[in-house]
């Protein structure tokens, strides 16, 4: 049995490992190609309030002066951002087919803990399969980055613009999300693409039936399953999917894409009372979102920029600002929100890239009376002064999230048996909230450093 392991183990790596220089290839099987990828990471995230997180940060849980981590350093060290992926691809009768799979160890699982063994759960990054014809069309189902995240070429799979940073919670202002998605993509000459695309939907709220906000007195809401449902916990009620359509142009100066974003929100609301009629909820909202990468100085200096502004945005957001709050009815109300994120990246050399970004997320005020106070960002009823006091009583509605990042990646080694790479990040990220009854808008702030060790053997 040994023996025969040993064999099985050496037949791979001899077909993995060409005979020219030793250098890692792809392994043929039946005229499909399959190659490897990702990395091995060491990682470490000093903060300097404790948040509770690992490599990626909750942005949303940086504490207030009221909360006991408030002033206590966090310090994690982590391998759990370590990736794995494989790549298979074909071709024939003027198709080309990719399918694709990666994950990394950011998963848990209820026995998951930092106590002894660490004993975190690998988790589908993305699983798709890919089609492309010569003709310029292609088709894409499965998990992977969303159509609203920034492209670097074209809209092609594996080429999206995703920031520089460490943490793997990326950078306040990124719009993204990794979900199913069924996409048809029309290509003119690799210079001009235009894509449609079908995505899982979902709405984000808080735990429960609950929303962000507050209700109006006499109201109640339904907008997901109860936790621990058939399907999962606080899985939204969605009729439709979430549609987006984008165009995008290679030019002598750049890339540059616009986009729209629709989405659907349902819910069952009326007065909170036995017997009571209820209405079902059928609300569309659209936005609009751009993106731009443009090479300042080629090769040397690249500035990307990218926003999304419209209602009901904020699950697209990294920071997961809410997406919509309560009417004065009980219905739910998509909320006004903005995002935006630039980033510039100096290549000092071929072995060393310097970054920094600045980004924001916000959300306006909806708060309203009627018999009763009801919307986001209470200014009429809600007493935030316990956020200044330890063990108080805060729970502010949050406006926005700002945050810039300043870092670097240097390549320490690259050779026949891979490439080691060496980063690091400092982030401060700024929390800030709506005024309450007395005037008082709580803000807080974190500072973090990041530090990363990445051997790619592929």
């Amino acid at each position: 049995m040994k023996r025969t392991l040993a064999c099985l183990v050496l037949t791979f790596a001899s077909a993995a490992f060409a005979a020219d220089g030793d250098a890692p290839q792809g392994l043929s099987y039946k005229g499909v190609n399959i190659q490897f990828g990702g990395f091995l990471a060491s990682e470490i995230a000093y903060r300097n309030n404790n948040t509770g997180s690992d490599i990626g940060t909750s942005f949303q849980k940086i504490p207030f002066t009221n909360a006991v981590g408030y002033g206590m350093p966090e310090f994690r060290g982590t391998e759990r951002q370590s990736r794995f992926s494989l790549l298979a691809t074909g071709e024939g009768d003027g198709m080309k087919f990719a399918g694709y799979y990666e994950l990394d160890f950011l998963g848990t699982t209820p026995t998951s803990n930092a106590n002894e063994s660490n004993s975190y759960a690998p988790r589908t990054r993305h699983v798709y399969l890919q089609m492309d014809s010569e003709s310029g069309w292609h088709f894409l189902t499965g998990q992977t980055w969303s159509l609203a995240t920034l492209n670097n070429k074209g809209i092609t799979p594996r080429s999206e613009y995703i920031p520089l940073t460490i943490d793997s919670q990326y950078a306040a202002g990124f719009d993204w999300a990794r979900q199913w998605q069924l996409r048809m993509t029309k290509d003119w000459d690799k210079t001009y693409w235009f894509a449609l695309s079908l995505e899982n939907a979902q709405t984000v709220g808080s735990s429960g039936t609950t929303i962000a906000g507050v209700a109006a007195a006499g109201t109640g809401n339904t907008y997901q399953n109860a936790a621990g449902s058939a399907m999962s916990a606080n899985m939204s009620f969605n009729g439709y999917p979430d549609v987006i359509a984008k165009f995008a142009a290679e030019t002598g100066f750049g890339h540059y894409e616009v986009y729209g974003l629709a989405r659907n929100f349902q819910s069952r609301y009326g007065a909170a009372a036995v017997g009571t009629q209820t209405q079902k909820q059928d609300t569309w909202t659209e936005s609009v979102g751009v993106g731009a990468i443009i090479p300042i100085i080629p090769q040397t200096f690249d500035l990307a920029l990218s926003g999304l502004f419209g209602k009901g945005i904020g699950r697209y957001g990294t920071s997961q600002l809410p997406d919509a709050t309560f009417a004065s009815d009980g219905s739910l109300e998509a909320l006004q929100s903005m995002h935006y994120l630039a980033q510039l990246t100096w290549h000092a050399s071929s072995e060393l890239d310097v970054y920094a970004t600045y980004g924001q997320e916000s959300v306006k005020s909806t708060t309203g009376t009627t018999s009763a106070i009801f919307g986001y960002g209470d200014k009429v009823a809600a007493d935030q002064s316990g956020c200044n006091v330890l063990g108080g009583t805060c729970a502010p509605h949050v406006k926005s999230v700002d945050q810039i990042n300043a870092g670097m990646w240097w390549v320490v080694h690259k050779g026949s048996y891979g490439m080691a790479k060496f980063g690091a990040q400092y982030s401060l990220t700024s929390l800030k909230t709506f005024e309450d009854v007395n005037g008082l808008a709580p803000d807080t702030k974190e500072n973090m450093v990041f530090a990363s060790l990445r051997y790619y053997p592929f």
